[in-house]
C-alpha cells in the first residue's frame, strides 16, 4: 500500500492531539483521511484546518463507545469511500490518581474507550478489510502499555489490554493479508494531560497518598519541557501505511526504549527504585 492516494484512512478521536496531528499530516501527503470525534464542532475546525494546508479530509461524528455510533459511522464511511484501508485506533483518555481510589464506575469507563471501543472500531472494518483481501489495523498504545508510571494503573490497564489483544490479532489475522500494528508513544505535547479525568477518591484526606501526589506533581512538571511535537508520531503511522511489511511495535521517543530496555535489563527492585526516584522523591 504504498500509493498514499489509494489509501482510505480511518482515525478514531482525531479533533486534538496525537490523532488532530495524523490526520492533517496524512491528509496533506494524499491520503483519503476519515477523522472521527464524538464533537461535531472540533471535527468542523479539523476539517478547516485540513483545506488550509491543502489537504482533503472528511469527518465523520463518531462515539467508540457505542455499538450503535460505531457501526453506522464505518458503514456511512464504506458507502461513501468503498472500503476503508487503514484503521487508526487513537481514541483514548487517561484515569489519573491511585488506583485503590477508582470506583469500578470510573475503571469500566476507562476501559469502554481506551480498550472496547478500540475492539469495537476492528470488529466494525474487519469485514470489509476481508472483502477487499487487505488491510492495516494501526493501534495506538503508549509507553504506559510496557511500562507503568504512578498514579497512571488504570490508563496503562486499559494500554495492556490493547497490547494483548494485537498480539493475538496480528498472528490471526496476517495470514489472511491484514496487518496490526502497535505505537508506542512517550511524552508528547498534547492536552491528554490536561483531559485526564481524575479519581474522585485521589485527593480524599482518608487516603494515605497524600504526599505523595504532591511530590509526583512537583516532579512531573519538571518534564513538560521534554514534550515532542506530535507530528513525529503522525510521520511514524504514515510510514506503516507506506510500509509493504511494517514491524508490529513502532517505539516513538527515546523514553519509551529506555524505559522498556530499563524494565527488562535491571533487577526489578532497581528499577523500582530508580522510577520512583524520578517522579515521587
Amino acid at each position: 500500500m504504498t500509493d498514499d492516494k489509494a489509501s482510505t484512512v480511518l482515525i478514531t478521536g482525531a479533533s486534538s492531539g496525537i490523532g488532530r496531528a495524523s490526520a492533517l499530516y496524512l491528509a496533506e501527503r494524499g491520503c483519503n483521511v476519515i477523522g472521527t470525534s464524538r464533537s461535531p464542532a472540533r471535527l468542523d475546525a479539523l476539517r478547516r484546518d485540513a483545506e488550509r494546508i491543502g489537504g482533503g479530509l472528511h469527518g465523520v461524528a463518531l462515539d467508540v463507545r457505542s455499538d450503535r455510533s460505531v457501526s453506522e459511522a464505518v458503514e456511512s464511511v464504506i458507502e461513501a469511500h468503498g472500503r476503508i484501508d487503514v484503521l487508526v485506533n487513537n481514541a483514548a483518555y487517561g484515569l489519573w490518581g491511585p488506583a485503590q481510589t477508582f470506583s469500578m464506575g470510573e475503571l469500566d469507563d476507562q476501559f469502554e474507550t481506551n480498550f472496547f471501543g478500540a475492539f469495537r472500531m476492528i470488529k466494525a472494518v474487519l469485514p470489509s478489510m476481508l472483502e477487499h483481501g487487505g488491510g492495516t489495523v494501526i493501534n495506538v498504545s503508549s509507553v504506559e502499555g510496557r511500562v507503568v508510571t504512578p498514579f497512571n494503573g488504570g490508563y496503562a490497564a486499559s494500554k495492556f489490554a490493547l497490547e494483548g489483544l494485537s498480539e493475538a490479532m496480528r498472528f490471526e489475522l496476517w495470514p489472511l493479508g491484514i496487518r496490526v500494528v502497535l505505537v508506542e508513544p512517550g511524552l508528547f505535547a498534547t492536552d491528554f494531560e490536561r483531559n485526564q479525568v481524575v479519581a474522585s477518591d485521589a485527593e480524599s484526606p482518608e487516603m494515605p497518598y497524600g504526599p505523595m501526589l504532591a511530590k509526583y506533581r512537583k516532579r512531573r512538571r519538571r518534564y513538560d519541557g521534554f514534550a515532542k511535537d506530535p507530528v513525529r508520531v503522525a510521520k511514524v503511522i504514515h510510514r506503516i501505511i507506506r510500509a509493504r511489511r511494517p514491524r508490529f511495535r513502532y517505539r516513538v521517543g527515546g523514553e519509551v526504549t529506555l524505559g522498556v530496555l530499563g524494565a527488562s535489563i535491571l533487577p526489578e527492585r532497581l528499577f523500582q527504585a530508580l522510577l520512583s526516584r524520578a517522579l515521587m522523591r
